[in-house]
């Protein structure tokens, strides 16, 4: 597989293959992912076929600017609305509860759902051209580095993957900072990676936060 640059053709191409139920590394703000139409679960679980990886892990959900998408699938939590208006579309991605009214195997069996706005055009075109949230995973085989080149995707993972969109180095080079807002104790950051615990704790009014692991160098 060759990598394709992130034209407007080409996201559309990307949308047809993602409607068909197929899987498509794209360029976030953070590394690259694999991304798979919400809709279709097949496509759903095939990302974790490509990851080599169990299904009892779940995937993220990438949205676009629409905050009214968000609410069909997940339940924002007055943290989560406070960090969303203060930080906009970026490296975090926020644990809250999933929807009622809505099941996925993105969920892996559980209620709560990883909610993601990148700062990534591409994303937000391709949202808007499938018309639905994408659900996602870095787009690298499981115990891999993840890939800030589309070239490094394609190689770790292109072989279960449509189509691989192009949109240069991924700025942060980090992975997403993995916030849990559906914890009874609190915000907690499972992973703290683009977004430093500091601008988090501030935000949301709190002397300091719980970090169970970090990435940041």
């Amino acid at each position: 597989m060759r990598c394709t640059k992130a034209s407007p053709a080409a996201i559309r191409r990307a949308a047809e293959r993602l409607r068909a139920g197929e899987l498509a590394i794209v360029p976030t703000d953070t590394v690259y992912g694999v991304a798979a139409d919400i809709r279709c679960d097949r496509a759903v679980r095939a990302i974790s076929a490509a990851k080599g990886r169990g299904a009892g892990m779940p995937l993220q959900l990438l949205f676009g600017a629409q905050e009214s998408l968000i609410e069909d699938y997940a339940s924002l939590t007055p943290a989560a609305r406070t960090l969303l208006k203060a930080l906009g579309p970026g490296g975090w991605t926020f644990i809250v509860p999933a929807a009622e009214v809505w099941n996925s195997p993105a969920l892996a069996g559980g209620r709560t759902v990883g909610i993601r706005v990148p700062a990534s055009t591409v994303v937000h075109a391709l949202v808007g051209a499938l018309g639905a949230p994408l659900a996602a995973s870095s787009a690298n085989r499981h115990g891999e580095p993840s890939p800030a080149s589309c070239a490094q995707a394609v190689a770790s993972i292109g072989g279960a993957c449509a189509i691989a969109l192009d949109g240069g180095p991924a700025p942060a080079g980090l992975d997403s900072t993995v916030i849990d807002l559906a914890s009874p104790g609190g915000p907690v950051i499972l992973r703290e990676g683009a977004i430093d615990r500091d601008t988090v704790a501030r935000i949301l009014g709190l002397q300091e936060i719980s970090v169970l692991r970090s990435v940041r160098p």
